[in-house]
Order: structure tokens, then sequence, then C-alpha cells
């Protein structure tokens, strides 16, 4: 028995992965350790001899970040879940990785580079502050200009920084948190091709990114129209398709009661619809509500007269994974074969676009 009892406490351990916080603690102490990616808690970390550990169970690969709240408004260090022990090191206030797998310690590379690719905009954002206390929110226009170059430029880096690390980590886990984090900043060429050889492709937490791949492409132009179900105001069922590809051009926009943007561009749409509706032209409005009495005071208070769609599930509506919606008010222009022409179609380039195709 107490051989028998050994040999399951060894293959328990195997199952099991450490990972330790050092150095100073400060306070709260980070016991948290929640999925990046997910809504579920980990672990409980306990302290013990001014170490705090983490016992986590078999998992399947993801990132993790360890915390001082459950609340996860006190992060302090990111980490990839691989199996292998960890151990994190706080100085000064600030966690790095000190032991770890390959892909942990490549993964404290990667976020050293980003740091250091991302520190220009620090900088930029200081002085855009500087400018709109000195002018009182009205910037000219020549240094507004001049901001606006500088963010495209740093952007640029940033994004060309992050995808060549991500090329040259194809053996182990560290393109997991950029490919999750800014997959839509990549280009839907890049993601798909870097994946197609990536070790880790079938690993589930890349789930997201391929759906968002998918997603992407149903917004190219020439992309045909993927249909969407959900129901109206009147709890009728109704398709997108009911709409889209019947002959007219069609205007699907993404939007919410609660959304701010959303409301505000929604004079623009009704100017639009009402210049066209007669010469081909229709809206079908889907909503990201969760609650159908906020959805259909937005649509009366807003004066909104077209087709509307929902499933009330909010940003866990279909919509928002079969078409890679991660904002709105968002929408995509449709000809009347069903087709795409245009997607993100907002302010003055929604009326010359319309012209484009409707004032002939």
């Amino acid at each position: 028995m107490s051989l028998l009892a050994a040999i399951c406490l060894a293959a328990c351990a195997e199952n099991k992965t450490e990972i330790k916080v050092v150095g100073d603690l400060g306070d709260p102490k980070p016991t948290f350790l929640h999925n990046m990616f997910g809504r579920e808690s980990i672990a409980e970390g306990q302290v013990s001899d001014g170490v705090v550990t983490f016992t986590v169970d078999k998992i399947e690969p993801t990132v993790a970040v360890i915390g001082r709240s459950d609340d996860r408004r006190q992060p302090v260090c990111t980490v990839i879940l691989d199996g292998k022990p960890i151990e994190v090191t706080i100085k000064d206030g600030e966690a790095s990785i000190t032991k770890g797998s390959e892909s942990n310690m490549a993964l404290t590379d990667a976020m050293e580079r980003v740091k250091m690719a991302s520190s220009p905009m620090e900088q930029l954002m200081k002085e855009y502050s500087e400018a709109h206390e000195k002018y009182n929110g009205a910037i000219p226009k020549d240094i507004m200009d001049g901001f606006d170059k500088r963010y495209e430029e740093i952007s640029e880096e940033i994004i060309a920084t992050q995808k060549q690390i991500i090329m040259e980590n194809k053996d182990n886990l560290a393109p997991l948190y950029l490919l999750r984090t800014g997959s839509d900043s990549y280009g839907v060429e890049f993601v798909e091709s870097f994946l197609k050889d990536y070790k880790y492709k079938d690993c589930k937490a890349l789930e997201p990114v391929v759906a968002s791949i998918g997603g992407e492409k149903n917004k190219q132009p020439g992309a045909a129209v993927v249909d969407f179900v959900g129901k109206d105001l009147d709890d009728k069922e109704c398709h997108l398709t009911d709409y889209v590809g019947k002959g007219k051009y069609v205007l699907v926009d993404f939007w919410a009661s609660w959304c701010g943007p959303c409301r505000a561009e929604m004079p623009n749409v009704k100017a639009n619809y009402e210049k066209y509706k007669d010469k081909g032209f229709e809206v079908v409005g889907i909503s990201f509500d969760n609650s159908k009495e906020a959805w259909a005071k937005g649509v009366k208070d807003l004066g909104i007269t077209w087709p509307q769609i929902s499933d009330l599930k909010g940003w866990e509506c279909a919509a928002s994974d079969l078409y890679n919606i991660k904002g709105i008010p968002a929408t995509i222009f449709y000809g009347p074969d069903g087709k795409v022409i245009k997607a993100n179609l907002r302010g003055e380039e929604l009326g010359k676009t319309l012209a484009e195709y409707l004032d002939k």
C-alpha cells in the first residue's frame, strides 16, 4: 500500500505545476492567478516565508495573469502556463519572469521589446496633453497633423516589432499572448500564414484568433453575405439574408442603445437613409443590446425606421464572431448581389460611397 501511495503521489505531482513569486511581494500580496482569456480564476497562491506559491493542475496551455486582487485590477505579471515551473521576481515594484520554460523566457523578452517600441508613444501622449492644455483644447491643425503623423509612425513600429517577435518564436508558446491581444492589427494574411506552420496552431487558446480570421474574411470586398439569425422587436425570427442579396444596396449597421458613438453617428445614417431609400438602398440594424426594453427605447428615441435584428446577447452575440466586430459602431455595405463592397463606412465616407453607387 505504501508503494502504491507513493506511485499515486508521484503521478499527481506530474499533473501539477508550481509557480513561485519571490522578492518584494508588497501588500496586498499577489495571490491571485487568472486566465487572461477567460473569466475564471485558476488558482489561489499560498504565502509562506515570504514566497507566494501557486499549484496549478494540468490544463491546456494558456496565458495567465498573477495579480493582487480577485477583480483583476492589480495585475503583477503575465505568464504562460505550459506545465513547466515558473519563478517570478518582484524588484523595485517591477515583476519579471526569472526562471521558466523557453516559452516564458521568450515572453519576457517579447514584452520588454514591445515596451521599448512603445516608449515613444508615452512621450507623444505627454506632448499632446501639454498642447491640449496650452491651446485650451483647440490645438492648431498643423500641430495636430504632426501628432497624428507621429502616432501612425509609432503604431506601425510597434506592430512591426510584434510581428517580428511572432515570427522569431514559431517553436514556443510566446506568440499566444501577442496573437490573442493584437491579431486584428497584424492583418489576416500575416496571421493566417503564420498559423499554417505554427507548432501550436491547434492550441485551444488560439481558437478565437482562427475565428477572427474567418470574421475578417467575411467583411472583405467580394465576400458573400454570411447569415445572421435573430429576432426583431416583435419577437419574430428573421435573417440577415431576408434583406441582403435581394437586389438592393444594404448597409448593415452594428450598434447598441448604450453605445454613445453609435448614437452620435445615427443622424448621419438617418440622413443617408432618407436620401437614398427610394433609390434601392436599405439599412439593417444589428443590435448588441442585452435588454429588449433598452433596444426598443433606443430605436424610438433615435427615430430609427429601418429593420432591426438582435439575439440580445450583447458582446456575446453571434454577429460579433461572424463578422469579427470588436468595436461599434461598425458597418458592412453590401451590393445587390449580396457581396461586400466596403466595411466600416461612417461619417462623410458613408455619404460619398452611397453617392458613388446610387447617384446614377
